[in-house]
């Protein structure tokens, strides 16, 4: 615990030592300032909806707040240091993830201050925003594990940063994608119909596809959390995420520390 510990402060602090924590900060701050400013222009502050406007970002934010996790590491030869120490990489990963998790959630503090300016003008702050916070950490939280795993594959950042936003994009696009390979599947079955299926079953095999892959969607998963209503099953979605990113990238790191060995 205590090497987890040492590894994620300096992860952590070395954000602060590079443009690129400042740079990620200004760029959610940005985002989330935007949707802030067009709300009291318009004189209708939603946090909820500004909630849900960040997410949409996420593709960008996170991959360029997590690329730097391991492959700077690989890239300035500071891994051997690393892999060599006491810490085993199960305390590497964890700390290193902690420390991107730190700083999301040091960019998700920083909008606590358009909920005062919302509640001191008398706009809406319930448990709306509050059910629609707790989604929105969760969901970063596993983003930022896809992150560090992509980090992890490669020594040269922007390929790490490309390799997340594709993950992150193509689970964003979930819906799109999910019926647009249901209908081919339903196509292909109907091509190779083998099995003497009737033109219902092949409709439903390809529905079941669609369903399947929609069942992936992170994004779906918030539908009710942005209404206000809380569900379990969602947040344990997204630790699984978490914990199934989180052990491929131990794998990744504990080939590579072997064959540093």
């Amino acid at each position: 615990m205590k090497r987890t510990l040492a590894i994620f402060k300096r992860e952590f602090f070395a954000y602060f030592r590079s443009p690129m924590g400042y740079v990620v900060i200004a760029i959610f701050m940005a985002i989330s300032g935007l949707f802030f400013a067009s709300g009291v222009l318009s004189a209708y502050l939603d946090l909820v909806g500004q909630i849900s406007f960040i997410q949409s970002f996420f593709f960008v934010i996170i991959p360029l707040m997590t690329m730097r996790a391991f492959s700077e590491d690989r890239k300035n030869g500071t891994e051997v240091l690393l892999y060599t120490s006491p810490a085993n990489s199960v305390e590497i990963v964890l700390g290193k993830y902690l420390a991107a998790l730190a700083l999301f959630g040091v960019m998700t503090g920083g909008t606590l201050i358009h909920v005062i300016i919302t509640s001191l003008y008398g706009g809406v702050v319930d448990i709306s925003v509050l059910v629609a916070y707790i989604g929105f950490i969760f969901l970063g939280a596993a983003y930022v594990s896809i992150g560090v795993f992509a980090s992890a594959l490669t020594e040269n950042q922007i390929i790490a940063a490309v390799i997340s936003f594709i993950i992150i994009i193509v689970l964003t696009l979930l819906d799109f994608v999910s019926n647009m390979i249901g209908s081919l599947a339903a196509t292909l079955i109907d091509r190779i119909n083998v099995f003497g299926l009737t033109d219902l079953q092949i409709d439903a095999a390809g529905r079941s596809v669609t369903s399947a892959l929609q069942w992936l969607n992170p994004s779906a998963r918030l539908s009710n959390y942005v209404n206000g209503i809380f569900e379990l099953s969602p947040i344990i979605f997204f630790i699984s995420i978490v914990a199934v990113f989180l052990f491929l990238t131990n794998r990744v790191i504990e080939k590579r520390r072997w064959s540093q060995g």
